[in-house]
This record gives structure tokens, C-alpha cells and sequence, in this order.
């Protein structure tokens, strides 16, 4: 038995080098790699965000579905979202801050049609502990991420509503809202 000791201690650790996977940056480009091959098979439309720190929602620039507004920086303004009934979306949020998280984060917030943003936004001030979602009005939510502090990226995907109209979404970090954080999702035929 002892002579097939090397062989054994060998054959060990040759397994346990090819499951040990590779090195940080490989690991990040297989998973990015993963992301994209998901989305190309899901056919679901992305909508790329970026939260500054003007406390707007904006984009690279125009796309099929979207409008937008003046020019911020290197972005556009991004104003609304068009989606069919029962279109399936992804919203990808990045933050772009150097601030530390407590001062800037940016989620989105996709409320129902008849909710009260400005009072919603309200209650979010108040609720820090659960990442400014206000729990007492978690029915007037259709969708929302998690906060993106900066260098973050967040991302939720959500079917859009089969009742044709308007629903605003938001970032409920405190003042985000009532600094223009905000926007519709305009759902049409």
C-alpha cells in the first residue's frame, strides 16, 4: 500500500487543483460570461441605469423604449420606460459615487399605479433598517432591488403590469425622491 502512496497523494491533488477553479479576474469573466448567455436566452429587455450623485436615474444614451431627457455628464437623463402588458423587464442599477454609502446609495423602486410616491417616499425616510423600504407599504411595491452603494450594481427582474398606464419608480433613499430620483413606466399596447 505504501508504494501507491505517491501515486494517490498525486492523483489527490491534481483533483483538487482542477476543482479549485481559477483565479479571481477568470472567475469574474466566466460569470459575466454566464450573465450574458442568460440574458441572450431569456429575451429579456435590460434597462441599463446609472444612479449619480445629482440623485437622477440616467443612461449611456437613446434606446428603443426608453426617453430621456437633457444631457447629465456623460449620461442622459433617463425620464420613461415603455413596456407592452406582461412584458418581462430587467433593471440593472449601477452606482456611480465616491461618496461613502451612508450618504449616497440609489435602489429602484417600481410602485403600483395608484400609489402615493411623494407619501411612500416618506415613509422610506423612516426606514433604514430595511434599506429605506417602507414594510407598512410593501403592497404598493411591483418591484424593487436592493441598495447600490457606489462601484455597486444591483438588479431586479419584474413582469410589468397587465393594466395599460402609468407607474412611477423611485429611489427611496432619503431625498432622493423630492431631488428628482424618479421616473414612469409608461405600459401601452
Amino acid at each position: 500500500m505504501t508504494r501507491f502512496a505517491p501515486y494517490l497523494l498525486s492523483l489527490m491533488l491534481l483533483f483538487v487543483t482542477a476543482c479549485g477553479g481559477g483565479s479571481d479576474q477568470q472567475q469574474a469573466e466566466d460569470q459575466t460570461a454566464d450573465t450574458q448567455a442568460t440574458e441572450q436566452a431569456d429575451d429579456i429587455r435590460t434597462i441599463e441605469m446609472v444612479g449619480i450623485d445629482r440623485m437622477k436615474f440616467v443612461v449611456d444614451g437613446e434606446e428603443e423604449g426608453i426617453t430621456t431627457g437633457e444631457k447629465m455628464g456623460d449620461y442622459v437623463l433617463l425620464k420613461t420606460i415603455t413596456a407592452a402588458p406582461g412584458e418581462e423587464l430587467r433593471v440593472r442599477l449601477y452606482t456611480e459615487s465616491d461618496l461613502p454609502a451612508s450618504a449616497m446609495a440609489h435602489n429602484f423602486v417600481l410602485l403600483t399605479m395608484n400609489a402615493d410616491a411623494a407619501a411612500f417616499a416618506n415613509a422610506a425616510s423612516k426606514a433604514r433598517d430595511n434599506e429605506y423600504i417602507p414594510s407598512d407599504r410593501e403592497d404598493q411595491i411591483i418591484a424593487h432591488t436592493d441598495l447600490a452603494a457606489g462601484g455597486e450594481t444591483v438588479e431586479v427582474t419584474f413582469t410589468a403590469p397587465e393594466e395599460t398606464g402609468e407607474y412611477e419608480y423611485l429611489c427611496s433613499f432619503p431625498g432622493h425622491y423630492s431631488g428628482g430620483m424618479k421616473g414612469m413606466l409608461k405600459v401601452e399596447e
